[in-house]
């Protein structure tokens, strides 16, 4: 690895937050996390005998032993749309599109490895929803990072800003720093920059307006491609009138060293400059709602630094029979495990009030499949971190015995303060939760 290529985000002490009031509780905030081809489950879940209270971590989650708990463990989720009968597109596909939209496929022609034809996942994503409904007072309305997660299809998407529309993420840390550093170029009171911005507003609201009155002549399909080019253009005119406003706990990044995203070698560095430059929006508020994808559903990547160079899609079909390629597996999952871990703590330094900024967020971990081999979607491994600003009760491990997945994205869109009692596919209803 690169030395010091991991210096975006020095959170190494407690300190306020950017824009937070010592005794006022900060906002609440959603991380979403992927990585691909299902878990090791007598690695993952507790040993049998554990109870809500009493369980251990297994070999994948002890890295987040200091983090215990600030967790929430859920087991007997299904990602029940993936398994529902009639509708397009193969097991991965299915998985990866209903994860976080807990909607069923499009028709489409993107093949899965079965063969499988779909399209994009037919819903919104709880990120995207949060963004909709509460309209974030945020520079960024959401951030959408990748680590080799360089595809374009569907088994390399996991937010959506609707139905069909698949939001991409950025693999680069220096596009990430280009976006988030806008908000600490932006000189307010500078009068130069204040015509500049009232130019860019005037030429914002005319095109604004030419929409306006296109739009009741265009078909429904060249509506909705309007209405995301318009929320584009609100994202330009709200980052005009945003700045951040540096201070003890929110300095302005350093600029990323240039990284070949699709480069092995380079994935731990990319990975600790992104979740280094995700912190950091976090922390200064200029963003609330955030999604981190490792690799995709296709998952044809190696991990050559834990001496592990077989394609990850191919071990996870080896099987239990095969113990070397379960060993390398682990080893996976217990390297994505270390890397929220570090995220976490790295929120849990900066104080909010009497919290912290990750006690004020919710973490999300999850995956398409259950096991690899089978391509089942029963029993995802889920697991969150932080409370949501007390909204959750953590240090808990909760079995469900068998409940779609859809009723955990509920909780977690009430978490955020979104109104909502269903979500996703109709037929996997049901409320939130009883955690």
């Amino acid at each position: 690895m690169m030395a010091g290529a991991c210096t975006a985000l020095p959170l190494l002490e407690a300190f306020p937050a950017y824009g937070q009031d010592a005794a006022a509780p900060g906002p609440r905030r959603l991380v979403l996390f992927y990585n691909p081809n299902g878990t090791i489950p007598e690695a993952f879940w507790p040993a049998a005998g554990a109870t809500e209270t009493d369980f251990s971590l297994g070999p994948i989650l002890e890295p987040f032993a200091d983090l215990k708990d600030r967790m929430l463990l859920l087991r007997g989720l299904d990602i029940a749309v993936a398994e529902a009968s009639g509708l397009p597109g193969g097991p991965h596909q299915r998985g990866i599109g209903g994860l976080y939209t807990g909607s069923e496929l499009q028709t489409g022609t993107m093949a899965d490895g079965d063969g499988s034809l779909a399209g994009w996942a037919n819903g919104t994503s709880i990120d995207q929803e949060v963004v909709h409904r509460l309209n974030p007072p945020t520079l960024l309305p959401s951030l959408e990072l990748g680590v080799r997660a360089t595809a374009a299809d569907v088994m390399a998407r996991i937010s959506y800003s609707g139905p069909g529309s698949p939001v991409p993420p950025m693999n680069d840390p220096r596009e990430v720093f280009q976006r988030l550093n806008s908000g600490f170029s932006n000189d307010l009171a500078g009068p130069e920059q204040a015509v500049a911005r009232d130019q860019r507003r005037l030429v914002m609201a005319a095109v604004q307006a030419q929409y306006g009155a296109l739009r009741p002549r265009i078909s429904v399909l060249d509506r909705q491609k309007l209405e995301r080019h318009a929320d584009f253009l609100n994202g330009i005119v709200r980052r005009l009138d945003f700045s951040i406003r540096p201070g003890p706990g929110c300095v302005a990044p350093a600029e990323p060293p240039t990284l070949g995203v699709e480069d092995a070698t380079a994935m731990p560095d990319i990975t600790r400059l992104q979740l280094d430059l995700l912190a950091l929006a976090l922390a200064c508020d200029a963003t609330r709602v955030a999604s981190v994808q490792f690799s995709t559903a296709i998952n044809a990547i190696g991990f050559p630094w834990l001496d592990s160079t077989a394609e990850g899609h191919n071990l996870s079909h080896r099987g239990p029979s095969d113990t070397a390629a379960r060993d390398q597996l682990t080893q996976r999952s217990r390297w994505y495990a270390e890397q929220i871990a570090y995220f976490a703590r790295q929120l849990a330094a900066v104080t909010e009030g009497d919290r912290s900024v990750l006690d004020n967020t919710v973490l999300v971990w999850g995956n398409e499949l259950s096991l690899g081999n089978s391509h089942s979607h029963a029993d995802i491994p889920f697991m969150l971190l932080g409370s949501a600003g007390g909204f959750f009760r953590t240090g808990r491990y909760l079995q469900f015995g068998s409940q779609p997945h859809n009723r955990l994205l509920v909780s977690l869109l009430q978490a955020m303060g979104v109104d909502a009692t269903s979500f996703g596919h109709s037929d996997f209803g049901g409320g939130p939760l009883p955690i």
